[in-house]
């Protein structure tokens, strides 16, 4: 109990001759911050490519298919960097899309053909094992 007395006796001490902090500092207003101004851009040419195509199939035959669009600047000597990119897909419901819709998915499914002539002369997938039956409580 006796050094729980002095440790607080020491504390206030210390509290009551630490000096009080003063005003904040004095901080002069410049303005608007002027942007650094960009550097100029190489030249280089802008060009678009499908970057992903991804076909959802069921077995009840509905698919869902969708792609991306790249548009990419291309800078000569292999470089390259991304511009912008956008995500479709062929269930929109636009009637002018109809025509391209039906067209492109006729090709999928002809390299859907294909895609599964090559998995047969590959190598076709691997069965499953069967699971064991699980116990329940």
């Amino acid at each position: 109990m006796q050094w729980t007395a002095w440790i607080g006796l020491a504390l206030g001490v210390v509290m009551a001759a630490t000096p009080k902090p003063g005003p904040p500092p004095v901080i002069l207003d410049l303005g608007p911050v002027v942007p650094t101004p960009a550097p100029t851009p190489k030249s280089a040419q802008r060009k678009r490519l499908i970057t992903v195509l991804t076909v959802q199939n069921s077995a009840k035959g509905e698919t869902v298919a969708s792609f991306e669009a790249t548009d990419i600047a291309d800078e000569g000597k292999d470089r390259t960097h991304t511009v912008a990119s956008k995500t479709y897909s062929l269930a929109d419901d636009r009637p002018e899309l109809d025509d391209l819709k039906h067209r492109i998915m006729q090709q999928i499914r002809d390299l859907e053909r294909d895609l599964l002539k090559y998995a047969e002369k590959a190598g076709p997938p691997k069965e499953r094992a069967p699971m064991p039956p699980q116990k329940r409580p």
